[in-house]
């Protein structure tokens, strides 16, 4: 898997041609005494040195050709200037013949591919402003500093015009317009890094804003990230842990039978105490007597949807930590409208789910492959800040706590969101740890009703250590059954100073 090495700080400013980006990431440089880059300035370099003819020539010919330019940034702020090969990049590429021509180079996957390379390269040795088209979505992912800038055709071709004029040059306003439009279409509808603004970032208007009204907007919105970031120390988590087993909390489920057995084990290896039961008859009476309830979707049928009704309410009215576990979610519409009940009725403490069914709650467009998550829609180094912003809109939609499991485990509530690394490959070949991670949630939110956001994040954690306790015990010949064995044992085992100390936990938001 590829990865992108983050630098220290990093400001991404996207937008379509003629919005001011440039201008802009100039005097956010200079603001911030740092150097400041113009990819864009990079595409029509190459489009002008390489020519038209570069599109009929083999992809290996092509890399080479644009391999053999080599790019410098030298200076800060407005003062930092590109070179190509030594020689300072000037304004003989600020025409618009040049500008489509970039246009068509960066549909060009090899291309954006060795610009994409030395443009990280750039940003592994300095802090940087980079403005172009796809740096918050491709190029810079994970940088924490976002920003897509947008304004009306018309706006921008009044100034585009502007800046044209100062160059001595002249072209009508109609045929600037239709010009900007084309370029649009081209830019936001290509299959290669298509122009959009990064889930995570943050999006300004321009259209009816001065030049220094919007750098002022974004010098705002770093400063408030930056105090976030540094008002924004990790939890600790191991109280979390300790008044689980103080408090010993009873968790009602109402679970799948495929992994009901692992789920109490767990619960009661984690500290907490489980019962099952399902009945509608008793979910209320029993859900009362409970500090926690846990609804697991994996084996539905409308009498336990009914259950799950009955005892949501009762949960909520009684105040208790309520844990939604919405497996399987997207793939019936049993399943969907169970959930969307559950969602409003039960109004769930915490929603724990893969990535599919987390984007389906979100958007309705997770691709759940039964009750696993679709390998498109998995989290990874390069989407995780985008998968963050989204669990942090639902928390904010749904006023609750977000968990999305994967590789890399996602907690978020609708103002903070953190990523946890912990975990082992093994813990994917056990079926139902997904389900015990609902199972210690619910005792950890349960154990902790005043703190949801930091018990969710200390279970996920514990989680987590216990896969990685329970694959360093594996000896030659043990399986898939073994590890989930000593996958219980290590919960049990668990001692709550092992969260703060083992914990991999990075605050994203």
């Amino acid at each position: 898997m590829e990865q992108e090495q983050q630098t220290q700080f990093i400001v991404t400013l996207d937008g379509p041609a003629g919005v001011g980006k440039t201008t802009l990431a100039k005097k956010v440089a200079d603001a911030l005494g740092i150097a400041y880059l113009d990819t864009g300035a990079m595409f029509r370099t190459m489009a002008l040195r390489l020519g038209e003819d570069i599109h009929g020539l083999p992809e290996a010919a092509i890399r080479s050709k644009a391999q053999a330019l080599h790019f410098a940034l030298q200076g800060s702020g407005s003062q930092s200037r590109l070179l190509c090969n030594g020689a300072v990049v000037g304004d003989e590429i600020r025409t618009e013949e040049v500008g489509r021509m970039a246009s068509l180079l960066a549909a060009v996957p090899v291309v954006r591919e060795v610009l994409k390379d030395v443009q990280r390269q750039m940003g592994q040795e300095t802090p940087l402003v980079v403005e172009g088209r796809d740096m918050g979505t491709v190029v810079f992912p994970r940088a924490r500093f976002k920003f897509f800038l947008d304004a009306s055709p018309r706006v921008r071709a009044l100034r585009r015009m502007g800046d044209l004029k100062a160059l001595g040059k002249t072209i009508s306003l109609a045929d600037l317009e239709r010009q900007i439009r084309e370029r649009d279409d081209r830019d936001r509808n290509r299959p290669v890094a298509p122009l959009r603004p990064a889930e995570d970032a943050y999006c300004v208007d321009t259209s009816n804003m001065g030049i220094d009204e919007v750098l002022q907007t974004i010098l705002r919105c770093i400063q408030d990230l930056k105090e976030k970031g540094t008002a924004g120390a990790l939890p600790l988590l191991a109280d979390c842990m300790k008044a689980v087993h103080a408090r010993h909390p009873l968790v009602h489920f109402i679970t799948n039978y495929v992994t009901v057995n692992d789920c109490a084990n767990m619960t009661i290896a984690a500290g907490a105490a489980p019962i099952m039961a399902d009945a509608p008859e008793e979910v209320e009476a029993v859900t009362t007597l409970c500090q926690g309830l846990v609804l697991n979707l994996g084996t539905l049928n409308k009498r336990t949807a009914f259950s799950m009704e009955l005892a949501g309410r009762a949960a909520r009215k009684a105040g208790h930590a309520i844990i939604l576990d919405p497996v399987g979610a997207g793939i019936s519409e049993l399943r969907n409208s169970t959930i969307h009940m559950l969602v409003q009725e039960a109004c769930p403490t915490v929603i724990k789910g893969n990535s599919s069914e987390i984007l389906f709650l979100a958007k309705g467009t997770g691709k759940a492959q039964g009750v696993d998550a679709a390998v498109s829609d998995l989290i990874n180094s390069d989407n995780v800040l985008a998968h963050a912003a989204m669990a942090r809109k639902l928390a904010a939609d749904q006023s609750c706590v977000i968990v999305v499991t994967g590789a890399i485990d996602i907690v978020a509530d609708a103002r903070r969101a953190y990523a946890v690394s912990n975990g082992h490959a093994l813990m994917e070949k056990v079926s139902g740890t997904g389900c015990m991670t609902a199972a210690v949630l619910g005792g950890f939110v349960a154990a902790n009703p005043e703190k949801p956001l930091e018990a969710s994040l200390a279970a996920v954690v514990a989680m987590g250590l216990a896969g990685e306790h329970a694959a360093a015990r594996m000896g030659e010949g043990a399986g898939s059954g073994t590890y989930r064995m000593f996958l219980i044992d290590a919960m049990s085992t668990l001692q709550a100073d092992m969260l703060d100390a083992e914990a991999r936990i990075e605050r994203l938001f």
